[in-house]
């Protein structure tokens, strides 16, 4: 089950920093073999240490990316007759500190409510820093499954369509 909206979300990404990317290695290819220039040896070390240099994050950053949308295209979570049927497990949840949970259902019976609260997270890089994410929770008679929007995309729709059946509301 492939969810087009996350591939739609990441895939731009993704395109932008691939091309990003293409064109460092470009200027890198010119800078290293066009013989029509009179740079240095010392000038096109440097050069090439810059572009690369530029280049690594772009890299990463695309590795994190198609991550992420392996991670989004997987979860879900849907109201279905008989409960609340989800999967939520991967890279995103682990590195903010929420429980991976295999397919299961969640029975009616057993959902009390469903909760928004605004969380930061940090994410983790070469130079850390926090950005804020609505963590849904869907809260059982034996515990509690939360997730974000970057958990799948359709998190917020997912939270208000269970939040409905069972009678309970946020903002």
């Amino acid at each position: 089950m492939v969810c087009w909206l996350a591939v739609w979300r990441y895939g731009a990404a993704a395109i932008l920093l691939g091309g990003l990317l293409a064109v460092a290695a470009a200027v890198l290819v010119v800078l290293l073999f066009n013989p029509n220039h009179d740079l240095s040896v010392l000038e096109r070390t440097s050069a090439t240490a810059v572009v690369t240099l530029l280049a690594i994050p772009l890299a990463v950053q695309l590795r994190t990316l198609r991550r992420q949308m392996r991670d989004a295209a997987r979860n879900f979570v849907a109201a279905t007759e008989s409960g609340v049927r989800l999967r939520l497990t991967g890279w995103s949840r682990r590195s903010k500190g929420l429980a991976e949970i295999p397919e299961t259902v969640l029975p009616w019976s057993t959902i009390r409510t469903v909760t928004r609260e605004r969380r930061k997270f940090l994410y983790r890089s070469v130079i850390p820093f926090e950005y804020p994410l609505h963590v849904y929770t869907i809260v059982t008679a034996t515990g509690a499954v939360a997730f974000t929007r970057e958990c799948f995309p359709g998190a917020e729709r997912a939270a208000m369509d269970v939040a409905a059946r069972v009678g309970a509301s946020f903002s």
